[in-house]
Parts: C-alpha cells; structure tokens; sequence
C-alpha cells in the first residue's frame, strides 16, 4: 500500500481528486488531504509519504518549495505537480529533479490517475533495483564481520567501552557510534530464510541485508546489524550528524531531541519497504518491533531482552504475517512490571534450543516432529532410574516450566491438563508415557497459544471498529488508525480485510453512511451538518457516496422515511 498526499489551496481541488482516487478500486492507497503548504508539511512529519500531488502555485509555500521540504524528509517520495499553461521556469525547475513529473490542470480524471500509477510503478522499479544481491564472499569482509559483532556484543554486556577503542579501528570495523549519545534499538525476527542457511549464506544474507537498511536509514542515521541467535536481529541507529549534547549520555539538547524525533519517524516509515525488499531479495520474511525511545549503552542489553520478550506477543500472528510494529517508554515501563519475573528465568529454555525456536515461533509440526526424535532415542530405556533418560526429560520440563512461566500460562493451562505431572518423572510407569504426557502438553500450549493469538487479533479489530463508530466525524486515514493501535498501517489494512472480509475503507464509509441514515430519519438537522457530522467535507462528495450506496440521495432517503 502506498501513501498519497494532495496538496492544493484551493479546498474543492483537493476534495475532488481525493473522491477521484477514493472511487479508483484497482490502487491500494491511503489518501492523506493538505489545504495549504503548511499543513503538508504537518503531515511530513507525522507519516511515511510516498506520492505527493500537489498544485505548483500556491500561496505561502510554492510547489517547488514543498518540494524541497518533501525531498529532505523522505528522499524517495514522487511527486506530481498539477500546473497551469504560464508555469515555464516553475515546470523548467521541477523536471531537473529525480522523482517529479507535472500534469497541465485542462488534463482529465483519465490523466491524472495514470499519473499517479505511474509514480507508483517507479517507487516499484527502484525497490526492485536496490534489491540486486550480490555473491561475492570476500575474507576480510567476513572477518571485519565477526570482529564487529564481538565488539558490538561485548560492549553491550559491559565489558568494554567504545570511548577506550582506538578510532581508526572502530573505523576500520564500521562502527560508527559515539557511546556518550544514546542509540535507538530496532529488533528483528527471521520467520523464514536466513534460518536454513550455512555461515557462508547466512553471512550473505546479513551483509545485503545490512546494505538494504543503510539505503532506506542512512540519509538520517548510522547504523549497525547484529545477528545474535539463529533467528534474531538487532540493529543498533544513531543520527549521524551530532549536534551538541550534555555531557551526561541520557539527556539530549532541545535541537538534538527533534533530530532523533526525524530519525524515529524516517526509519519507522521505512521499516515496510525495508521488510519487503528483504523478502523480495532474500526471500527473508522479517518482523520488525522499534523501540521509539534512545536507550544508554549501558541500558542495551536489558531493553534488548525486553524487546525479544515484548516480541513474543507481537509477532504471533495466526496468520502468519510478518509484522512491523513500535513500543513507547509506557508500553516497556508497563510490560516490564509485569514480567520482569518471567524475563530472568528465560536463559533456562536455551538447553533445548531446537525444541526453544519452534515453541517460540509457533512452529507446531516442527516441534512434535523433534519431540518424536528425542522420543525414539529413548525407546529402548526400560528403567526409570535411567540418568540420561531423566536428564533428557528434566530438560525438556523445564522448557516447557520456563515457557509456560513467561508466557503466564499455568492458571489457562490447567483447565486443559494437569500440569502436576511436568516435574519429577518417576510419577510415570515408563518412559514412553513420559514423552505421551510431553506430547499432551505441547498440544494443549500450542491450541492455548493458537486462541490467545485469535483472541488478540479479535482484540484488535474490535479497537479497529470502536475508533471509526467512535470518530466518523473527523478524520479517518490508514495512518491515524494505526498509530491509535500501533501497528503498522498496512498490518492493519491486511488483518482488517482478513478477519472481516471488507475492505476498511469500505467498512468506514458504510458506518459513515449508517450513522448519516441515523441522522436523515430524525428530520431536525440540515444535510449539509450530516454531511460533516460523518466526515463527508463536501455535501456534493456525501450525496454522491450516499447515492452510490443506497440508491437515493439523502433527501430523499429523509422524505422515504419520515
């Protein structure tokens, strides 16, 4: 989905290209309206903008100077000018810029949709260019690698400092931090791909992903990508002009605090095309969870262990979608509260690993296939005083114990089994019913999981609903909704189209135009106060809409049923 922004100063202009691309079905947009330069670059600030369409004159602001606002908060935006026959030097101006083209105002509807189609396919094209790997393995490329990696991990468990690194070796490393200003910590879970690969692969795989990050974060930031679990990433971001900052690493100057506010918004409105091209270029599927806060180094580690406990919950999707989604300090003060507990027991799960990574990414038939594995080595144990055998069982226990633990499932879990039996093994005649119990459990964790999974999706497009019912008055974009739900906005698109069958553009403008049927049947109040009473700006564009849907126009909907 891509985000368009029209931009005119003349307020009928912009509501009727808006309907125009609302009425285009065969675009997935999300339409986003400015009736001055000013508030267009409002709305830079608060979204990722794609495309924007704009008039080439207006008062205030001109187009072009937009334009160079445009540029400088997202370099890949398209932009359209929509001009008028006297515009020379201003056309002459605009087409010696990437990524601009202009339409006279005389085109038709025809024109101007095809215009936007095709800055469409141009921001298509590019993904797909910056998406060519290469496969050149270098040496030093890898032994700079793991050298980095080392550092970047001893640093963040306390056990060097940056300041005390020689600077041409740091250099040399690629890493380009200052530890006395704090770094912003972006977490990834590889749901496929990168998984399944050798070293030499893997390796691969991270030196183009790290490439495909640095094209979509460095205009703002430095970065670098740490992969430090078979199926987990971070990626540690630093603004990369300094601006000056007390000397105490926690607290940032008023001009430095707008700059990592600009990085946040950059790299978040990113993180979508950065998922895409990984899949597209790695066939890497990748869910993203940004913390939106600058942590100190020395705070790293432990906001990196929230963020992977904070990520079982919002990457378990039924669906299986990759997920892009961001925690504020309320959210990590809350979730931390309340299983701090929880977090400190989950390093026992690591003696299990391959059992670990398919009980936590919800890779049910792997698990039970692996289960039956350990379950066969144990088939010709007879005595239950077997040490090996109990070892082997009290590991997979205390996996279950510390998954369970973290996850708050004993109290569910006892409607379903009883959980009496995990721990000690001697209440078992054999061995074989042992590993049944295991089996047992593990399918009544996965449904329980599989529920709660449903039940927050359910959870989630019942805030969805509640918001719109709530606000048909105002505004409506994709964007407003998801920040309300913090979920990134094409997640939200996806889950709401899925679970419910309707587009939610669609199921806005139905509640838009049940909440307007309301109102037409209590006969006080003149259309045009309907009209914006639901979010319908234009009474023109409302009877439009209200037509298209019902057959009538509101009056006489209003006359049918009074």
């Amino acid at each position: 989905m891509h985000r368009l922004m029209i931009v005119d100063d003349e307020r009928h202009i912009v509501d009727w290209l808006y309907e125009l691309f609302m009425d285009t079905s065969d675009m997935e947009l999300d339409i986003v309206k400015a009736y001055s330069g000013k508030e267009a670059l409002q709305r830079l600030e608060e979204a990722k903008i794609d495309i924007v369409l704009s008039d080439i004159r207006m008062p205030g602001m001109s187009g072009l100077e937009l334009m160079g606002k445009i540029k400088d908060s997202w370099p890949g935006c398209k932009i359209v000018f929509l001009t008028g026959f006297n515009d020379f030097e201003y056309i002459y101006s605009a087409v010696k810029q990437n990524g601009v083209s202009y339409l006279l105002k005389t085109e038709d509807d025809d024109a101007i949709v095809d215009a936007v189609k095709q800055a469409i396919s141009a921001l298509e094209q590019e993904l797909g260019n910056r998406q060519l790997r290469s496969r050149v393995l270098e040496r030093e490329e890898l032994v700079t690698h793991l050298l980095r990696k080392e550092l970047l991990l001893d640093v963040i468990g306390g056990k060097v400092r940056l300041a005390d690194a020689d600077r041409g070796w740091l250099n040399k490393l690629a890493i380009p931090f200052d530890e006395n200003r704090p770094v912003l910590l972006l977490y990834g879970r590889v749901h496929s791909g990168i998984a399944s690969q050798d070293y030499s692969e893997r390796f691969l795989s991270l030196r183009v992903l790290s490439s495909l990050t640095g094209q979509y974060v460095s205009p703002f930031a430095s970065h670098a990508l740490i992969d430090s679990e078979k199926y987990d990433l971070l990626w540690l971001i630093q603004p990369v002009k300094r601006i000056e900052a007390d000397t105490d690493a926690d607290s940032i100057s008023e001009n430095d605090e707008q700059r990592w506010r600009k990085t946040v918004l950059f790299v978040k409105g990113n993180l979508e095309t950065l998922q895409a091209a990984s899949e597209e270029a790695l066939q890497m599927k990748i869910s993203f969870l940004m913390y939106d806060q600058p942590v100190s180094w020395s705070s790293v580690q432990e906001s990196w262990d929230l963020l992977k406990a904070m990520a079982d919950i919002r990457f378990d999707s039924p669906r299986g979608m990759p997920v892009v989604c961001s925690i504020d300090a309320e959210e990590v003060s809350t979730f931390n509260a309340a299983n701090k507990a929880s977090l400190d027991g989950s390093t026992y799960a690591r003696k299990t690993e391959a059992l670990q990574d398919c009980l936590e990414q919800g890779l049910r038939k792997e698990f039970f296939e692996k289960l039956d594995e350990v379950d066969k080595g144990l088939s010709a144990v007879s005595r239950m005083r077997d040490l090996s055998a109990a070892q082997v069982y009290g590991t997979i226990s205390l996996l279950f114990l510390t998954y369970i633990n973290k996850n708050r499932l004993a109290d569910k879990l006892s409607d379903r089994i009883a959980l009496s039996r995990l721990i000690p093994a001697h209440g078992f005649d054999s061995w074989r019913k042992s590993f049944d119990y295991l089996r047992e459990l593990g399918h009544a964790v996965f449904a329980l999981k599989e529920d709660e999974r449903t039940s927050r999706e359910d959870e989630l497009i019942e805030r969805i609903i509640t918001f719109v019912r709530s606000n048909l008055h105002g505004e409506l974009t994709l964007v407003r909704i998801s920040e309300k739900v913090n979920y990134n906005p094409s997640y939200v698109s996806r889950l709401f189209k899925q679970a419910t069958g309707t587009n939610l553009f669609d199921f806005i403008n139905k509640a838009r135009i049940a909440k307007a049927k309301e109102l037409l049947e209590d006969g006080t109040r003149p259309v045009q106060d309907i009209a914006r009473a639901v979010g319908f700006e234009s009474p023109q564009y409302f009877a439009t809409a209200f037509k298209k849907m019902t057959g009538k126009t509101p009056n006489e909907y209003r006359n049918q049923v009074i």
